[in-house]
Formats: structure tokens, sequence, C-alpha cells
């Protein structure tokens, strides 16, 4: 009688000789002796074999588990063939867990893409994208030729997760940028048409065009994890919540990085110029009655705004005010004298103010100054239908557990914290396509 492979015996072997390959990695600070060269690729080695002879176990086991069960078997009762466990689709991952598992080998092999590759298959099985997507990448420069770069599918996963978690992304139109600049024609003003009577010359007008002239910029995004928790989670549940976070968290990085530049990036140096340095300064007001305005104030304040997009007939394709919410929770809670709120449609699961959708944007700064008083912010208005970000995004990353980071005015090290540093860089360029379609109220204190 045919004894099958004990299967789970097989995999527990394994699992130690991974977690053997684990510790020589982790017991490897800037870089491996050639000891530790060695033991690494013989731990390598037993685990791909015992990949194989799992896999072969497993094929033999569906191979008895077909012939258990003869195509002309029946049931008693019914005479129908017996029921068969259906075929079950392949889970797929969500989007960015590839980048994370990508990343994750990154970091667990010091930026070493031969170890990396290693790393990811002993982790994720020889077949794995990511896997794959390393092997290719072992063709290209290590992190010391400036970042491992990320490959296109992966990077392109990354756009449609900085939306729900961006404004100025999110409202704007998203155009490619090839080859690191593109100039896009704009129209500022359009040509008008004119009735005419018999015999009357027709009037002509000049339309009025400009351009945008986009350049790549370039973004990093910091991003420390725990190295305890790297270890911790390398198969299973652990490892799945692990890549979640790793995902998370670059995504967010960018995400803050993003709306900061998008809206106010001085464009000087490294930086976009972000969406209030294009607004023209005929379209710039003062706000009125310092930290507690009547609505009389706020309504003549705001009026002013709409006014002036609909004096430029701007089209409202996608209007939005962007309000901090120390404003917006100001005018969500201002009441009359009968206790009735004033903007009650604030209050609303989609909030908006004078008839127009409403961005909670805590992006916006509320220190600045009027020359007198340090706590003002502002208030945005526009038609985002002519806000554009042009991106470029190939993503690179790379990674350390010496370097040091910001936090706040604070430096800390990753060495000292027993963190590795992940830096993610990607490229792309923020402008408006027509100026007049936003406006700003500035110097306002309202709800401070």
């Amino acid at each position: 009688m045919e004894m099958p492979v004990d299967i789970n015996a097989l995999r527990q072997e394994r699992a130690k000789k991974y977690d053997a390959l684990t510790a020589i990695l982790d017991g490897a600070t800037g870089g491996m002796t050639a000891d530790q060269q060695t033991a690494f690729n013989a731990a390598e080695k037993a685990v791909q074999e015992l990949d194989e002879t799992i896999k072969a176990a497993e094929r033999a086991q569906a191979l008895r588990a077909s012939r258990a069960v003869p195509s002309n078997t029946t049931t008693a009762d019914d005479n129908r063939p017996a029921d068969r466990v259906p075929a079950t689709a392949a889970e797929k991952d969500e989007p960015g867990i590839g980048l994370a598992r990508y990343t994750r080998a990154i970091v667990a092999a010091k930026g070493n893409l031969e170890q990396a590759h290693s790393w990811a298959a002993a982790q994720f099985g020889e077949s794995n994208p990511v896997v794959l997507d390393l092997a290719a990448a072992m063709q290209t420069n290590d992190l010391g030729g400036g970042g491992i770069f990320v490959p296109e599918r992966l990077s392109a996963e990354m756009i449609p997760l900085l939306y729900p978690r961006t404004v100025i992304r999110r409202k704007s139109r998203s155009v490619p940028l090839v080859g690191g600049t593109d100039t896009i024609p704009t129209v500022e003003k359009g040509i008008n048409a004119y009735y005419i009577g018999e015999g009357d010359d027709i009037t002509t007008d000049e339309p009025s065009f400009g351009a945008i002239n986009f350049k790549e910029r370039e973004i990093a995004s910091l991003v420390p994890l725990s190295n305890k928790l790297l270890r911790l989670g390398r198969a299973g549940p652990a490892a799945a919540g692990v890549d979640k976070y790793v995902r998370d968290m670059m995504v967010d990085g960018f995400a803050q990085a993003e709306d900061t530049a998008f809206y106010r990036g001085a464009g000087t140096g490294a930086a976009p110029k972000g969406l209030v340095r294009f607004i023209l300064a005929s379209a710039k007001f003062n706000a009125t009655g310092g930290q507690t305005p009547t609505a009389v104030q706020i309504d003549s304040d705001t009026r002013k705004m709409i006014l002036a997009l609909s004096l430029a007939s701007i089209p409202m394709i996608d209007p939005a005010w962007l309000m901090h919410d120390r404003v917006f929770l100001f005018l969500q809670d201002l009441r009359d004298s009968n206790g009735n709120k004033v903007y009650p449609s604030l209050s609303e699961p989609t909030p908006t103010f004078r008839g127009y959708p409403v961005e909670r944007f805590n992006r916006i700064p509320v220190n600045l100054s009027d020359g007198t008083n340090s706590d003002c912010t502002e208030i945005a208005f526009g038609d985002f239908s002519f806000s554009m970000v042009a991106d470029s995004y190939q993503l690179r990353i790379d990674a350390s557990d010496t370097a040091s980071y910001k936090q706040g005015n604070t430096l800390v090290s990753a060495y000292s914290k027993n963190q590795t540093l992940i830096r993610g860089l990607a490229g792309h360029d923020y402008g408006v396509s027509r100026q007049a379609a936003f406006t700003l109220l500035q110097n306002c204190r309202w709800g401070s």
C-alpha cells in the first residue's frame, strides 16, 4: 500500500529553513560577510528544494484524490455522479499589495536586489509576480544608483490609491507627463458670436491663448517602519496585515506631500507651483469680521468670490470650496438669534455652501499672518475642471536602517529606534489652465 508523503511535515521543515534564512538577513548589518553569504545561499537552496518537493507532493495528492472517486461513481439515492469540490478562482491581491511586497523585499535585503529576489521567492513562491518583477529589476542598478525603480504595473496602482486620500488630485484632471516636460495650450478667452443685420460687417474677435509648461518635479515620501513588525509579518494573516500597513503608510505619505505642494507650493526650486500661486491678484479678497464674523459679513465676503468667477464667464463645471476644518466647523455651528443654523447645508452628508460643494482640506495653513495677527487662514473657491495634475509616475524606492528623519523639529535616528526608513520617489507637476477660474479669501481669522 502506498504511503502518502506528509506534506505538513515538509511545510514545517520549510518554515524552519526559512527562519534560518531570515535570521541570517537580520544579523547582516552593513552587508553580509563571506560566511553569512555562504550560509544564506545554503539556506536559500534548502528552501527552494523543499518548495519543489512540496509542489510534487501536492500534485501527487491531487492525482490520488482524482483516482479515489472514479468518473462513473454514482450516489445511491439519485443515480447522479458523486459531488465534487468545485474549482475556485485564485484570490486576487488588493491594489497596492504587490507594491508593498516589492518594498518589503527591498527592506528585508537592505537594498541588495539579488537577496531581495531570494527573500521574495522564499516568502511568496517562485511564480509570484513580485518575484518575477525583482528578477527583471536585477538587470538595473541597485540602491547605489539612486533607488530601485518599481515596475510600471505596480507604479500604476499608486495613483488610484491616492484619490480617496487627496483633495487637489481628486478634484483635478489628470494628464500624462511624457519625457519629463510638456506644454499644454490653454484658452483664457474664447471667440464670441454676434448677431448681424443685412449688409452689416461681421464683428471679429481675437481669442486669448496661454500655455501650461509642465516640468517633472520630484516628490519624496519617507515612511519609518518597525524592524520587529517587518520580521513578524513573514507569512499568513500577519504578512497580509504588514503588506497593507506598508502600502497605506506609503500612500498616505505621498498624499499629504502632494496636497501641501499642489495647494501652496512656491514653484521655485524643486517644488511645483500650487493653486494659490495661480490665482490673480484681482481675485484675492480680504476677510472681514475678525474671529467672529456675522452672517452678513460672511455672505458679503463670499459673494465677492462667486461674483469674480461669474464675471469671468467661468462655466462652473466642477466648482468647489476648499476650507480648513476650523472655518468649516465655525460656519457649520453658526446660528441666528433664534438658534437656527445659518448654513444648514454644511451639516448634510455631502456638505454645500451657497449651493456649491465643500471640501474639508486641512492642508490649508491656519498660522498665516496678515501683518498683525498670526492665526489667519484662507478659503479657496473655483472651478476644478481647470485644475490639472501631470504625472510621470515611475516610482522608485530605497531603504535604510541607519538614516535619520525629522519628526516635527526633532531629528530621529532610524537605527536607534530599530526602524527601517523607506523613501519613495516619484515625479509630477501641477498647473491651472485658466487662472480666472479660481478666487481666494485671505487673512481669514474665522473660528480661530
